[in-house]
Order: C-alpha cells, then structure tokens, then sequence
C-alpha cells in the first residue's frame, strides 16, 4: 500500500499533462501511486502518456463524465493511506506531498490540507501568489471589512469562496474520503461543495507556502455557460448554509448579531438573490434525495431556476456581463478562477 495516492482527471490537455505527471513523479516523497484518469481526450492527450514508464503510474480511460467522475473514479482505484488530486494543467511543487503529508501525520485532528498557490501563464510565468481568502479574490464584496474575509475565520470564509482554489489543492486522509462517499455531481462547484462537507466533519488548513502551480490559459469551463454556474453557487450555498449556520460550536463562538452581520456581507450570488432564498425555503438541506434531484439536467424545477438566472443576470445563458472591474484587472486569471474557485 503506497504513502498517498494521486489522481490526476484529465481531459484534452495533452499540452499540459506531461509537465503535471512528472511533477508528480519527481516528488521527494517518493512512496506513492499515480492514477491518471482520462476522460475521453481527443487531442492526443494518452499518446504523451504512454511515453512514461514508471511503473508507479497508470492511466485508466473511459468515456467523458466530467471532472466529478473522473475524479470519483480514481478515488476509487486508489490504494493510499492518504489522497491528492492534480487538475492536468497544474503542477505540484516538488516538495509539496511531502509538506502537506507532514502536516497531516503531525495534527491528527486535520482531514484535509492545501496550500498558497503560485498562479502561471499557459507558458509557466508566474503571475501572482493567491494567499487563501486574503488575495486574488474571484470578485469584490462591498463591505468586506464586515465580512467574514476580514477575520481569522477560515471556516466562515469559506461560506463566501473557495479560497481553495481547485481540487489540485486537496490533500485528505482516506477516512474522509470514505466519511464523504465522494465528489457530488456538480460541474462547477464540485470541489466547493467538498470542502463545505469536509469543514462539518474535520479541520481544515491551509500552508503559507506556495505549493502548487496554478495554470491559467484560454480554455476556461467558465465561458461555457455561466447560467450554470451561478445556479451551482446558489445551490451549494442552500445546502451548506443552514449546515454551518446551525453548528453552534462555530457559529455562536461570537454574539449572533455579529456572525449575522458577518454573513450577510459575505455571500455572494451574482445579484441572485432570490434564488438563493427560494432554494432555502426549499430546504434542500434537508433531503440530500431530493436536492441531488434538482441537479438532473431533465429536472424541471431546475429549468426554471436557470430561466430565472438567465433573465436576472441577463445573459442569455452565456457568460456573464456582470462582472466587476476587479475581475476585469485580473484578466484570465478570474476567468479561470471562476471556473476552479467555485
């Protein structure tokens, strides 16, 4: 049984996923598993993967599902006493599964750890450092002092991003793995739903080191249909909201007035509002059942929310207009982020 096992889901990156096996492969902790999970690919992406032979490495292919799948499949296939992921274009730092695995085996009340990270151009040049929840924000809050970004809450601050960034930033112990069942069947914010079901039941932390290469290029999911998108923040927000908020050994660390205050100027929605009440009223947190149902493409009170989505934000479906001139400072590393951060 190998120290840690690294899934890699991978999809038409055959530029990129040489540079992320072998980040990979050339690790100082040298007692693991690679699993590269090819999705489908169309480019070319498993003749580059047949160039290694280490016999660490293997590459299971099957017809394309989607990141949540192909990552729940190598999940699945894997042997490691603890668990990583790698998105096909990023890389690890080489000390990175050593760090982080240290941290795990020091504190035994953490499941899951992450890092900074250093985000890059399609070429490898570096573009900045994303702190957690204390730089590179996806987008502006309008009183952030009173949200919870402008505190040591580490927790609430995941209410208002995933500060994590990507599934390439998850290190975790395999018992959490088996607590949670898994990557729900979310495009977008499957790793944003992860780390909410993680903080209910573990610890969580984030390194001050940057240990991983965040790539930022021009095919971004984002750009594929930000209706959706806004549809799966709201979602997860209605699912995990009442969770949190209802966990009175967090939420009530401070006078309810203030975690209130703190919460309001946190959430973000898009100008969404609404939908996000609706599905609260809904209580899809109360019947994982039936709020896994409203995530079926044929569902047709899903329909109705994306309608709504769509005429709110007023994009007919497609990306969105509304995004702040932070983002637009931030060029194609919010583009991206969008896509990853949620």
């Amino acid at each position: 049984m190998p120290k840690v096992s690294v899934v890699i889901p991978s999809y038409n990156h055959a530029r990129f996923i040489g540079e992320a096996v072998e980040s990979v492969l050339s690790q100082t902790e040298p007692d693991l598993e690679l699993i590269v999970v090819d999705d489908g690919s169309t480019d070319g992406t498993l003749s580059v993967l047949e160039r290694f032979t280490d016999p660490r490495l293997r590459v299971v292919p099957q017809e394309h599902r989607g990141a949540h799948a192909a990552i729940n499949r190598g999940l699945r296939e894997a042997r490691g006493r603890y668990l990583a992921i790698l998105n096909s274009d990023d890389v690890y730092h080489p000390r990175r599964l050593e760090k982080l695995i240290a941290r795990l085996e020091e504190d035994p009340a953490l499941g899951l750890v992450g890092s900074y990270i250093q985000v890059i151009d399609a070429e490898g040049k570096p573009l900045g450092v994303k702190r957690a929840y204390r730089t590179l924000e996806p987008w502006l809050l309008p009183e952030p002092g009173r949200s919870f970004r402008a505190t040591d809450d580490a927790r609430g601050a995941l209410l208002t991003e995933n500060y994590y960034a990507t599934t390439s930033n998850f290190v975790f112990r395999r018992e959490l793995y088996e607590e949670l069942g898994g990557f729900r069947p979310l495009r977008y914010t499957h790793d944003w739903d992860f780390l909410l079901r993680s903080a209910l039941v573990t610890r969580l932390e984030v390194l001050p080191e940057p240990l991983l290469r965040y790539r930022v290029h021009s095919r971004n999911t984002i750009r594929e249909n930000f209706v959706r998108m806004v549809f799966e923040i709201c979602w997860c927000l209605a699912v995990h909201i009442p969770e949190h908020t209802g966990d009175p050994s967090w939420f009530e660390r401070e006078a309810p007035a203030l975690r209130v205050d703190r919460l309001l100027h946190s959430i973000y929605t898009f100008g969404c509002d609404k939908v996000l009440a609706v599905m609260l009223l809904r209580r899809l947190q109360l019947g994982t059942d039936w709020a896994m149902s409203i995530l079926e493409p044929d569902n047709p009170e899903r329909q109705v929310y994306l309608d709504f989505i769509s005429r709110c934000a007023g994009t007919g479906g497609q990306t969105s207009p509304g995004v702040d001139s932070f983002q637009c400072r931030m060029g194609a590393f919010l583009r991206k982020a969008l896509r990853k951060l949620w």
